[in-house]
């Protein structure tokens, strides 16, 4: 430990690569012996401020990032204390600049919501997670301040930095989303403090998703991912959603429609409320949208399905979704919407009869 408060006490400028293997090598024993390492609370703040250093380098981030993690599922009583809160910002909200690999940038946020999950009062815990939440929320928002602004869009590298840091930042949205999950499922979690992230989240995605940006594949995946984590936290709150973001991803997927992130995220709302007789109709007109687009109607023979495997993986996906949680849609229905599928992905008139009597 009196290594570890050395290394922790030096700023990043004063550390140089030979100083980072060392880094890389203590992160492997910190997340080796995490948890007899912070059984003393005065242990705590040191080792945060080691791995705050060592993420800041490639070198040394992943291991670094997989200690924070040990030492935030080891530590988590200590982890309401003010100064750690603070170490615990500090490091996510340093997130923005993009040195990171997406990877570690997710481990940490995962980490860090582990943590914040963990607080015992309420009130602190909501006001934590939505501040976590929000280190994301401006990397996103200035993508789309750049939609107002063509100038600042025809800087094609400046574009392209913006579009990056975007895209971190909805990946660091969805792995906060996806360990939430698991934090409602062991009731950790209140309802209150969902529908303060869910304000958070969804305006700013609504935004983002009827802007022009949705055009960038990256972009648009990363949206779509961190939408779908969303959806299975916060599941009841989206409810009420579901006609405008099924009409909203089938518009661009119209839109754009080599990305089938649209539909891989339109699938997983089906199977969350298409079991729901009120929302039968708009099922139908989705699934209907989505089989009109041309790029789905030319895929007429085995060679143009070989050229789409991830467009035909995602479409059967989808009416493999529609056909199996939606009951409360006509049977008639059903089958039309069936064999329109097997044609679509060049099934063989026999192979097509064994389908349906199966």
């Amino acid at each position: 430990m009196h290594f570890v408060n050395i290394l922790s006490s030096r700023t990043p400028a004063e550390l140089n690569g030979c100083q980072f293997l060392v880094y890389k090598s203590f992160g492997d024993v910190i997340g080796s012996y995490s948890k007899w390492l912070s059984s003393s609370k005065s242990n705590i703040k040191p080792l945060l401020l080691f791995c705050a250093s060592g993420i800041s380098k490639s070198i040394s981030s992943n291991s670094c990032s997989v200690a924070l993690r040990k030492l935030c599922e080891d530590a988590s009583s200590f982890i309401h204390e003010p100064p750690i809160l603070d170490i615990l910002f500090w490091i996510s909200e340093g997130m923005g600049e993009g040195n990171l690999r997406i990877e570690d940038e997710e481990e940490i946020i995962s980490a860090i919501t582990h943590a914040l999950c963990s607080i015992l009062d309420k009130e602190l815990r909501k006001t934590s997670l939505a501040r976590l939440l929000c280190s994301s929320y401006s990397a996103v928002e200035k993508i789309i301040d750049i939609d107002r602004d063509e100038l600042l869009r025809q800087n094609s590298s400046a574009y392209a930095q913006a579009l990056n840091i975007a895209v971190r930042g909805l990946h660091r949205m969805g792995a906060l989303f996806s360990h939430l999950a698991m934090s409602i499922t062991s009731g950790l979690i209140d309802d209150d403090t969902i529908s303060v992230l869910f304000g958070i989240f969804w305006p700013l995605l609504e935004k983002l998703t009827q802007s022009s940006h949705m055009e960038n594949t990256s972009l648009s995946t990363a949206a779509c991912r961190s939408l779908s984590s969303a959806i299975h936290s916060c599941g009841q709150h989206f409810q009420i959603l579901l006609p405008k973001i099924l009409e909203c991803l089938s518009m661009n997927f119209l839109l754009y429609q080599r990305h089938d992130c649209f539909l891989r995220t339109a699938a997983n709302m089906i199977e969350e409320f298409g079991h729901k007789e009120e929302y039968s109709v708009v099922c139908v007109r989705t699934i209907e949208t989505f089989s009109s687009a041309a790029s789905l109607s030319n895929l007429n023979s085995s060679y143009t399905c070989d050229q789409e495997p991830d467009l035909i993986e995602a479409y059967a996906n989808f009416t493999s979704a529609f056909i199996r949680c939606c009951p409360k849609v006509p049977f008639y229905i059903m089958l039309r919407f069936f064999v329109h599928y097997c044609r679509t992905i060049w099934i063989d008139s026999t192979a097509l009869i064994l389908m349906l009597i199966a």
